[in-house]
Order: structure tokens, then sequence, then C-alpha cells
């Protein structure tokens, strides 16, 4: 019986990692009409949800060089889905900002995600109990410490 809640975590675990590839893969067809790679798309996003970031925190929050961020920033640029201006506080920092073409673009994943999360939630039996149960879980997690 033990083993068996043990196993729980693991398995709700890998229940949310399979519905967030779900979610994220049905958001990311969307990328294919626009011509814009995954590690573009996740700049775009920080950014968007995060308002302008310099590109050192870029970098860091996604785990790569500074050199290949500067190289998806430039090419997002040239695309015209961001923006790089000098920080008013350090002149020698770029800030990095989403323009309205680049919030359009995640405005239309964010978009195909709902549609498909409504198709789930409309099958599911008891509504409200499952965003209850959603909420419960996001606040529990964003009040645990993890280290």
């Amino acid at each position: 019986m033990e083993n068996d809640l043990l196993g729980q975590p693991a398995q709700m675990e890998k229940l949310i990692r399979e519905i967030c590839s779900k979610i994220k893969s049905e958001g990311r067809k969307v990328l294919k009409d626009f011509d814009i790679s995954p590690a573009q798309f996740d700049v775009m996003q920080i950014i968007y949800f995060r308002g302008p970031k310099m590109l050192s925190d870029i970098s860091k929050r996604l785990g790569i060089t500074k050199s290949t961020t500067t190289g998806i920033v430039s090419r997002l640029e040239t695309m015209g889905y961001l923006t790089k201006e000098k920080s008013p506080e350090d002149r020698r920092v770029y800030m990095v900002n989403i323009t309205q073409k680049g919030k359009n673009i995640i405005e239309e994943v964010i978009e195909t995600r709902v549609k498909l999360i409504e198709k789930v939630y409309n099958k599911l039996g008891d509504k409200v109990r499952t965003i209850e149960i959603l909420n419960e879980i996001n606040k529990i997690m964003n009040e645990t410490k993890l280290s």
C-alpha cells in the first residue's frame, strides 16, 4: 500500500507533464505559419508575459548563452517581432521589447490553446470541481519552496 502512495506523486507529475506537452504542442502548430522556431517563441513569450528584459535576463531564464540569445533576438528584430533599445538607466544595456506584430502571434497561440482546453472542458463532468482542484494545485505550488 505504501508503494502505491509513493507512486501517486510520480503519476501526478507524469500526467501534468503530458497535459502541458499536449497544450504546448497544439499552440506551437500556429508557429509554422510564421516561420518561428520554438526557441524564438520562448523568447517572445518571456517578454510578452514579463515585460521588457535585458538580454542577460532572457539568457538566464532560458538557460542559453548570451550569444545564442543575441542571435535569436536579432532575427526576431529583423522579422519585426521584437525591438531592442538602450536602457534609459544604463546606456550600455539593451532592453528587448515585443512589438504588436509579436504580441499578435502570442495571442494567436493562446487562442489555439484555449480552443483545445475548451474542447476538453466541455467533456468534463464536474467542471466547477475541476477548476477548484487546478486552482488549489497552483496555489500550493506557488507557496511551496522546493529547495
